[in-house]
């Protein structure tokens, strides 16, 4: 236990104040393993979370594990995010002028990807500077430039869908005429593919939770009126 000091100090009215002064926690008291994990929303703070939470090895063992998959997850995301825009900037600098065919491809690839990574940039940004209460509030509503910049991405996104869609299965022999280099426009094409792909899984996805959670409040309602039913 520490050591307790008190001293008396004299007021203006002739009345004695003690005053508790404590000397520093010791190494234990300050670790204070029972306490609360850290407030830092890292790797180490949610591992010790975990530790506190789990009710035995096996359980500990399988948080840790969907701490990992989550980490590996968002690292996999901002990894593509960031990776993806740079691959189109350089195909779409290598290859812009070998597709006559499909002139607007390369252009569309490099400027998306200029857009892309400047976003990301922006978000970095932005979480950098400010506190997790700002952040917080950042996540619910967006500043006038992200709005703008999605909003140009969006439509971006859909003009480079018809330029691509519309050149589709093109010459890829230059001997043979008007061409387009087939690198670039199967790299152009599974691009905005994938993205329509992951939209339409979404989209099934919420729409299957959506019937299921009908399904079940009707059954809930449908048993709660004939339990009130004399």
């Amino acid at each position: 236990m520490s050591n307790e000091i008190y001293f008396a100090h004299e007021t203006n009215i002739g009345q004695a104040i003690f005053v508790q002064e404590s000397s520093p926690p010791s190494y234990d008291e300050a670790i204070n393993t029972n306490g609360p994990p850290p407030t830092y929303d890292s790797l180490f703070g949610k591992v010790r979370k975990a530790q506190r939470s789990s009710r035995g090895v096996q359980d500990f063992l399988k948080n840790i594990f969907i701490i990992v998959l989550g980490t590996l997850g968002i690292t996999i995301i901002l990894g593509v995010t960031v990776v993806i825009p740079v691959c189109m900037i350089t195909i779409g600098i290598v290859y812009i002028h070998d597709c006559p065919q499909g002139e607007y491809i390369p252009v569309y690839l490099i400027v998306g990807g200029l857009f892309g990574i400047l976003k990301q940039l922006l978000h970095l940004s932005a979480r950098v500077r400010h506190t997790d209460e700002e952040r917080r509030e950042e996540n619910l509503k967006q500043s006038p430039t992200q709005t703008l910049l999605n909003c140009f991405m969006l439509g971006w996104f859909i003009i480079g869908s018809v330029w691509i869609y519309k050149e589709y299965q093109p010459n890829y022999n230059q001997s043979l005429g008007i061409y387009c280099n087939k690198t670039l426009y199967l790299f152009a094409f599974w691009l905005v593919t994938s993205v329509y792909i992951v939209l339409g899984i979404v989209t099934i996805y919420l729409c299957s939770i959506s019937i299921v959670t009908l399904i079940f409040h009707k059954d809930g309602s449908d048993e709660f009126e004939r339990n009130q039913s004399p």
